[in-house]
């Protein structure tokens, strides 16, 4: 049990020598658990800038058993407490609730000490120990905990982990969508937010559903740190909070949802920058509140256009600064997965800069703000951002994430062509083979995916409820060589259809894989003929296979069960290669209903798959287990096993037999909802022998959270971009 010390210190004792900053109302625990939030509080005089190291410096060195020391800077504060009103969020600042907190997360069990240190113009103030108490702690085993997010590899990501009381590093496949914003309540007015409660009811619906989630840190009506707040308004204007005024409101709402996020055991990435806040929009001001036109980077600082952001003198300081506050105040959080520093940063205005100069401004901005991000941060979380349009950006393409964790990419397409022979499964193993391709030592991932952009693309809320594609991209994207799956974007559409729990069993199932190495490479059994996107037998497949070819993972599914082809089935009105939006909503079709009397027949008559084979020999066996793509969990009753033969031109292959349960030939019937099934194919008597470190057989284990099915409820979310 934690013991907490109050120490009320006279300056004299606060100080060497006689000099300032006082450090005083000093309050810390005792004790805390591995992996856990160890805070210290106390307070200091006032400062203009409590947010400019070099108007104050605040720091501890903490010295760990081993003799180690790590530096956590301090950081300003605003206690706020909320409460709801009428359904609406109320947050009000709690009488002398601001001051100087230090966050840290040990992550060695022992004793440890602490020296708090506080610099200003006036001199230096360094407290050690008063009278006979020591500024000590110590960190205690934890039966189960979370450690931080790394990368394992060149593909894929890590986490260590304590099950049990034994410490150990365990796979972390990222699987979530975004949650970028919280809404308002009515959806016209601003004023009247929902703030964390809205988020309350999004980790409602991503628990036992999701480990993973996107959210922004800058957008005016909703989560902010800097720019104008919707909430208060000064001679009828927006509140603007930039510099030394960051919104501590909005940084208490993000305590609350971090802490909310580690509760459900969801991981998140915040985006710190958006390229809509450096772009003017075509609306008239008044209707578009986060552009540049808004911007303090433009209204307070001057600067004449978005780009100069990247190299002016006062825009860089001003951006240290916040990146020091955020890695200062949430960097102790284990389920911080990484920080993004910019989504789409391509998009933003840049018409008045030549693309090379451009190009070489925002390479050189990257590297400068994402080594001084980790300087910050003892806990080295990963560092990462987006682009949007790339073209004619060759040089961004290339080398923007060669000074990042890892590479990541947006990408939307309108589902309502006829006749795509890109399928969007198809499309992101294609996208993710690109990235590959332009950043190959790092790890890649879809942070956005979407059906379309406009309100017409969008059409598919309501044309396919049940998320048929959704479903399709998430499976597919899991053995595309990302390091997690797609992310998906419109929130609302998932709360709108209640759709939250579509990432649940690729979550599980991942759950029982190792560390995969890098040794794992994506492969698809399709290829493109005559303009045709073919897959032999009409059994769409992705998969992994290891270098030594011992162990194969991978997704198969009639393709009869895509959107596109189950709207063919159901809708005729087509124009030019398009099915039109407002004529086919055959409301009775399996894509509206997934009545099983609708449902496709077996779009071939065979039930084969060849995978082809370079290292094994002739006649090598292998064990294949089949997982119900609905659930994530083992079909026990389908294991069987497959031997590598070869063909009459000599080439060697794995021929093994899509679920017959699944997959019914002689009835000519599929049995489950999507057609499909995964598979986990593993040389016989070998396990995944390139997993790192571990032999463990892929058999995803069942949770508490399995049986339950947590009803989202309906939220609207339109994002302005």
């Amino acid at each position: 049990m934690k013991k907490t010390i109050l120490l009320w210190l006279f300056a004299s004792l606060c100080m060497i020598g006689y000099c300032q900053p006082k450090i005083t109302n000093l309050v810390f625990h005792s004790s805390v658990s591995l992996f856990d939030l160890y805070e210290i509080t106390f307070q200091l005089g006032t400062y203009d800038n409590p947010y400019d190291p070099e108007v104050i410096d605040v720091y501890a060195e903490m010295m760990g058993p081993d003799g180690s020391v790590t530096r956590v800077n301090g950081f300003y504060y605003e206690d706020y407490e909320f409460e709801k009103q009428n359904r609406v969020e109320k947050a009000t600042l709690k009488r002398g609730g601001n001051g100087w907190k230090i966050r840290f997360t040990p992550q060695q069990v022992g004793s440890w000490r602490f020296t708090l240190h506080a610099i200003d113009k006036t001199g230096k103030a360094e407290l050690r120990s008063i009278a006979d108490t020591k500024c000590a702690f110590r960190c205690v085993e934890a039966n189960t905990a979370q450690g931080f997010i790394r990368k394992a590899n060149t593909r894929y990501l890590k986490r260590e982990v304590v099950e049990n009381g034994v410490r150990k590093q365990a796979s972390f496949f990222p699987i979530g969508p975004n949650v970028a914003w919280y809404n308002c309540t009515p959806y016209s007015d601003y004023s009247k937010p929902m703030g964390i409660y809205d988020y309350e009811r999004y980790m409602d619906s991503l628990r036992g559903n999701a480990n993973y989630m996107r959210i922004w840190l800058t957008r005016y009506q909703y989560l902010s740190l800097y720019g104008p707040e919707h909430t208060e308004l000064v001679q009828g204007k927006p509140k603007v909070y930039f510099d030394n005024t960051l919104n501590q409101k909005d940084a208490a709402e993000l305590d609350r949802i971090i802490q909310m996020a580690a509760d459900n055991g969801i991981a998140v990435m915040p985006c710190i920058f958006t390229y809509g806040d450096f772009k003017t929009s075509t609306l008239p001001a008044e209707q578009h509140p986060s552009d540049w036109r808004h911007n303090p980077f433009n209204t307070v600082l001057g600067l004449k256009k978005p780009s100069d952001v990247f190299t002016d003198a006062r825009a860089q300081r001003v951006m240290r600064n916040l990146l020091r506050y955020v890695a200062a105040r949430w960097g102790y959080a284990t389920n911080i997965m990484a920080w993004e520093l910019w989504n789409e940063v391509t998009n933003m205005d840049r018409s008045d800069v030549p693309a090379e100069r451009f190009q070489n401004d925002l390479l050189k901005w990257h590297k400068d703000m994402a080594a001084y991000l980790r300087s910050q941060d003892p806990y080295h979380h990963l560092v990462t951002t987006s682009m949007g349009g790339t073209e004619g950006l060759d040089l961004l393409n290339q080398h923007l994430y060669e000074s990042l964790d890892f590479s990541q990419t947006h990408n939307y397409q309108n589902i309502h062509k006829a006749f795509s022979k890109a399928q969007f499964s198809y499309i992101l193993y294609n996208l993710a083979a690109e990235m590959r391709k332009n950043s190959p030592a790092k790890p890649a991932f879809v942070g956005e995916f979407g059906f379309g952009q406009s309100s017409a693309e969008r059409k598919y809320e309501d044309h396919d409820p049940r998320g048929i594609d959704i479903h399709n991209s998430l499976w597919s994207s899991l053995f595309s060589g990302t390091a997690g799956t797609a992310s998906f974007w419109f929130w609302d559409v998932l709360t709108k259809c209640g759709l939250f729990s579509t990432t649940r069993p690729m979550m599980v199932f991942s759950q029982g894989l190792p560390i995969l190495s890098d040794a794992f490479t994506p492969q698809t059994t399709g290829y493109v003929s005559r303009s045709t996107l073919v897959f032999p037998n009409n059994l769409e497949t992705y998969y992994l296979i290891n270098a030594t070819e011992d162990t194969l993972l991978g997704w198969s599914q009639d393709t009869a069960f895509c959107y596109q082809s189950l709207r063919h089935i159901t809708n005729k009105t087509v124009v030019k290669g398009h099915f039109v939006p407002d004529k086919v909503t055959d409301r009775e079709g399996y894509v509206y209903t997934l009545d099983p009397s609708k449902r496709p027949r077996p779009s071939s008559r065979h039930n084969g798959i060849e995978i082809p084979i370079a290292h094994q020999p002739v006649g090598t066996q292998y064990i294949v287990k089949w997982y119900d793509a609905e659930t994530g969990h083992e079909m026990e009753n389908e294991r069987t096993s497959a031997v590598v033969s070869q063909d009459r031109r000599g080439n060697r292959q794995l021929k093994f037999e899509f679920p017959s349960s699944v997959r019914d030939l002689r009835n000519r019937r599929i049995n489950n909802t999507y057609g499909d099934a995964v598979f986990c194919i593993t040389k016989k008597a070998t396990g995944i022998s390139s997993a790192k470190n571990t032999s463990k057989q892929v058999t995803p284990q069942k949770s508490e959270s399995d049986t339950k099915n947590v009803a989202p409820k309906t939220i609207k979310v339109v994002r302005p971009r």
